[in-house]
């Protein structure tokens, strides 16, 4: 991450949170492993208290529906777990994107912000989710730089008081002098913590 700016990176990984996005993707495979288990549930039982004719091998066989319909089920199903499956893995992938990625930065931008780096805009992809938060994250950049550039300003002025002082010929202001002296130093390296 540069110090002067956070940049907006386009994504090339698929899995930005793999532990995260990973189960997202798992959680909606189940649903639909869960949808097919059900409806072929209902159906073989729904079906049971009929009966069905049918040729197999050039004989006519009367079967119960349900028996009838357990072998079509079962393939129809594995095929649309299959299919769906896949399917929803990619579209989950995706849309795990607009709410991992932001996640992902959001985390490299307060790291920056603890190092005091206060030098960028928070910014992600437009079709991401959590535009409030980094708008509200930019807000927060802004006024932090506003309120240390009014301590730096205060910290100049007390520098030029410093400077003035040190003029003095009074013992006793000179001793002051150098307790001033170091408490501006050390305001100084505090505030100089920040990249503005």
């Amino acid at each position: 991450m540069k110090n002067d700016k956070v940049s907006y990176i386009k994504r090339r990984n698929f899995f930005i949170d793999k532990r995260f996005q990973s189960r997202f993707i798992v959680k909606f495979c189940i649903l639909i492993v869960f949808a097919c288990l059900i409806f072929g549930t209902l159906v073989y039982f729904l079906s049971s208290q009929s009966v069905t004719t049918a040729f197999e091998n050039s004989r006519l066989m009367i079967k119960s529906t349900a028996d009838y319909l357990l072998p079509l089920l079962t393939l129809t199903s594995l095929i649309t777990i299959a299919s769906i499956g896949l399917a929803t893995i990619f579209v989950t992938l995706f849309i795990s994107h607009k709410i991992a990625g932001p996640a992902y930065r959001f985390k490299k931008i307060t790291q920056e912000i603890g190092k005091g780096n206060l030098s960028f805009d928070v910014k992600i992809r437009s079709k991401d989710q959590f535009q409030q938060i980094a708008g509200g994250l930019n807000e927060m950049v802004k006024n932090l730089r506003f309120q240390i550039s009014k301590i730096k300003e205060r910290i100049s002025e007390l520098n030029n008081a410093y400077d003035k002082l040190k003029k003095s010929q009074d013992e006793k202001v000179k001793a002051e002098i150098v307790d001033l002296e170091r408490i501006i130093n050390e305001v100084n390296k505090e505030v100089n913590y920040f990249k503005l």
